[in-house]
């Protein structure tokens, strides 16, 4: 504990929830409200930890959609949990990580979900062309706090630093302004949650690696890859088994399939041939964002849509660039370029004042007109001759229009954008 509490400690995991920002919990304190708060009632917490008398306030649970259309819960501890558990985080990375698996992945140092993928392709290159994909139900829901304690006590011998453990998994969920017990799982939201993860499943690592197969996993995300559909369902029926006797997890059976490794998808890509796409599901959710920034409807400026559409592409092409598939990008880029022309047609609006902008653009007059009265659909006349010829390419990048294509050289050509 006096670790955990220790100032640099305390200091760093401050500036690390700071820089996460985060919505408030259920105290409804904001990150920009805890400095304030800290300074009137820091120290009167770190005594209530060193005595055993803290007790951290229920998660307030919200629902973030799925890619799939679902929705994902995520329980938010209070800024002042978050830090307390973000300075136990930091003080048990270097006290388990070291003997975490080399197949785990997941909120590790010096470890990304590009590094699993890749791992995974490695291994398909080398001949394990069958998949066993296995989605474990509501995993963090279902973590048995007895089982999650016992394997921390083995490693932890500070008491105090136990039950502050075990009071955070008990501390409950608030939902809909009532407080509900949590006899286990473990609440996706806090900074605790992906190190306690990755200690129960480092089990299920240990037990792969054990048997000799190859695997992968991510948080609660894995999968493993063997030579034979056969060997494939073998493998499936006993993992299962292993999971329920040993962890107390279920395993979703509509989800969980033993497929061609060109027919799974793992952290949001496929494999195809010898080469990593994104997966269809993937796209799909892309290009639904970027109909929602380029909608019609949305009333605000050109500049700040252009900004927003900016970052959104950087952030998913940071993720998705790892894609070595080529081919769907110029198109993709078009199809970008052509939202966008919409988007300038329609704020353009009056006859007038697309004529006048079209002329400023380098179009003919007669060009101008014909395509300013034409009562034809904002997508169609996108693509006409002359907006295409008026807002070109060169145009829309000086508006501030990034380009899909030249953020995937950037990626897998790095020395080459320089």
């Amino acid at each position: 504990m006096e670790k955990v509490l220790s100032s640099d400690n305390v200091r760093n995991a401050w500036k690390q929830v700071k820089a996460n920002k985060g919505a408030a919990g259920v105290d409804g304190m904001s990150t920009k409200e805890f400095p304030e708060f800290a300074r009137n009632h820091w120290n009167d917490i770190r005594n209530h930890l060193i005595e055993g008398s803290y007790k951290p306030s229920p998660v307030k649970r919200v629902e973030i959609p799925k890619p799939d259309g679902g929705k994902r819960p995520l329980g938010i501890p209070t800024v002042t949990d978050r830090v307390i558990q973000q300075s136990i985080a930091q003080a048990l990375t270097p006290v388990f990580d070291p003997g975490f698996s080399e197949s785990s992945y997941g909120f590790r140092p010096n470890r990304s979900a590009h590094d699993a993928v890749r791992k995974v392709m490695e291994y398909i290159r080398q001949g394990y062309k069958y998949a066993v994909d296995i989605d474990l139900s509501k995993y963090f829901d279902m973590v048995n706090h007895d089982l999650l304690m016992q394997r921390l006590s083995l490693r932890i011998k500070d008491k105090a630093l136990l039950r502050l453990i075990n009071r955070y998994l008990k501390a409950g969920v608030k939902v809909d302004g009532k407080v509900e017990t949590t006899s286990k799982g473990v609440p996706q939201g806090g900074p605790l949650s992906p190190l306690l993860s990755n200690i129960v499943l480092d089990e299920l690592d240990k037990e792969l690696e054990k048997r000799g197969h190859k695997h992968v996993r991510y948080a609660d995300d894995f999968i493993i890859l063997v030579r034979s559909h056969r060997a494939g369902v073998r493998v499936m029926r006993s993992i299962k088994h292993f999971l329920l006797k040993n962890l107390k997890l279920i395993v979703n059976e509509k989800k969980s399939k033993v497929v061609k490794s060109d027919q799974c998808s793992f952290l949001g890509f496929i494999f195809k041939g010898k080469s990593i796409r994104w997966s269809d599901d993937s796209l799909a959710e892309f290009k639904r964002q970027i109909r929602k920034l380029t909608g019609r409807s949305w009333g605000v400026s050109m500049n700040y849509r252009l900004r927003k559409l900016g970052e959104y592409i950087r952030g998913w092409m940071g993720y998705y660039g790892l894609s070595e598939y080529y081919r769907p990008i110029p198109e993709l880029d078009h199809w970008l370029r052509r939202r966008i022309r919409m988007c300038y047609w329609k704020q353009w609006r009056r006859c007038h004042k697309r004529v006048k902008e079209l002329l400023k653009l380098g179009c003919s007059k007669r060009q101008a007109i014909f395509t300013a009265l034409s009562r034809k659909s904002y997508w169609h006349l996108s693509k006409t001759f002359t907006t295409q010829v008026g807002m070109t390419n060169q145009w829309l990048k000086e508006q501030g229009l990034v380009s899909i294509k030249e953020l995937w050289v950037s990626f897998h050509y790095p020395n080459k954008t320089r």
